[in-house]
């Protein structure tokens, strides 16, 4: 099983790094930008994070 991980800084917040894991097989992922922040939702389990937007990393993890 492939996922990626989606990280970055909270909206918000200066030094928070939220995190969220996706299995690139089996989930729904639905990736939204706008001017400040950028959301990352896992349609398949209901979670999110919504970051700020030059701060969006994507990185895969077995």
């Amino acid at each position: 099983m492939t996922k990626l991980s989606y990280s970055g800084l909270k909206n918000g917040e200066s030094d928070v790094e939220i995190k969220l894991l996706a299995d690139i097989q089996n989930d729904w992922i639905e990736i939204t930008h706008t001017k400040e922040v950028s959301q990352v939702m896992n349609k398949s389990t209901g979670e999110y994070i919504i970051v700020k937007r030059n701060t969006l990393i994507c990185e895969v993890v077995s």
